[in-house]
């Protein structure tokens, strides 16, 4: 940290340690959604809570990185949350921003900085489920407290009688996605007498369909870490586990165990 201030240098080892825990936060995340067996409400509502922290906590601290690399100063509390606050999406947008200003000689030495570029700006799936985690950070997380504690939230109220109409949270839109995933491979269990079949085949979409673009989403981010997009206090963390494991995953396949352990 040759060059900064104490203060400064205080700042960025508060980084790392925040940096610990956001890994945490996400493997958490992955690996109970590595588990989630059938259409369950409260499974997945645990995977959003770790991964809607965890990526929120990741992306900010990237940010915070590239703005001490490229300004020599960190971005304001105020700022993050006018312009980000809980939105992934905004932070996915901030993170693609990044590769603006990498040198042509950096790129053509890792081919992979343009494929995680354009898997981060383009692929379908991942923008679908940072769209879910975001809801559910920024709203649904909070629906039942809403609920109780003011007269009606997504409801209607007819006379006495409320009716609560929170069909399409980001958890059901998640396990519908999920169960389309399913039924595409395994038509037979679209009849919903077959739904006692469901847990191998849904353990399955999970694994084929939704944990391998978060994966490789991980796998971007941690690039910007090890080959220097962050700077080099950022670069110092490539030796932190989860980075170093999954900078290497280019694509993430069914057998790979990259967290396990």
């Amino acid at each position: 940290m040759e060059g900064s201030t104490v203060k400064e240098s205080v700042k960025i080892i508060y980084l790392k340690n925040s940096l610990n825990r956001s890994l945490k936060l996400i493997r958490l995340g992955i690996k109970k959604l590595e588990n989630v067996k059938s259409i369950n409400h409260e499974d997945y509502y645990f995977v959003f809570l770790y991964l809607s922290i965890g990526f929120e906590f990741l992306m900010k601290i990237m940010i915070s990185f590239k703005s001490y690399k490229d300004n020599k100063s960190f971005p304001t509390k105020e700022w993050l949350q006018r312009m980000m606050n809980h939105d992934l999406n905004k932070l996915r947008e901030g993170i693609i921003e990044n590769y603006d200003k990498i040198s042509g000689d950096i790129i053509a030495k890792h081919r992979e900085i343009e494929n995680d570029k354009k898997f981060i700006s383009e692929n379908h799936i991942l923008i679908i489920l940072i769209k879910f985690i975001t809801d559910f950070a920024v709203k649904d997380r909070y629906f039942e407290l809403d609920y109780a504690i003011r007269e009606q939230r997504n409801g209607k109220t007819n006379g006495n009688k409320k009716e609560i109409n929170n069909t399409k949270d980001s958890v059901a839109k998640m396990n519908e996605l999920v169960h389309s995933f399913m039924i595409k491979d395994h038509p037979s269990l679209a009849n919903p007498r077959s739904f006692n079949e469901l847990s191998i085949a849904w353990l399955e979409a999970n694994k084929l369909h939704i944990i391998p673009p978060l994966k490789k989403f991980i796998g971007a981010l941690a690039r910007q870490f090890s080959l220097g997009i962050l700077g080099d206090e950022a670069i110092k963390c490539r030796s932190i586990n989860t980075i170093k494991r999954y900078a290497y995953l280019k694509d993430y396949k069914v057998e790979d165990k990259d967290l396990d352990n």
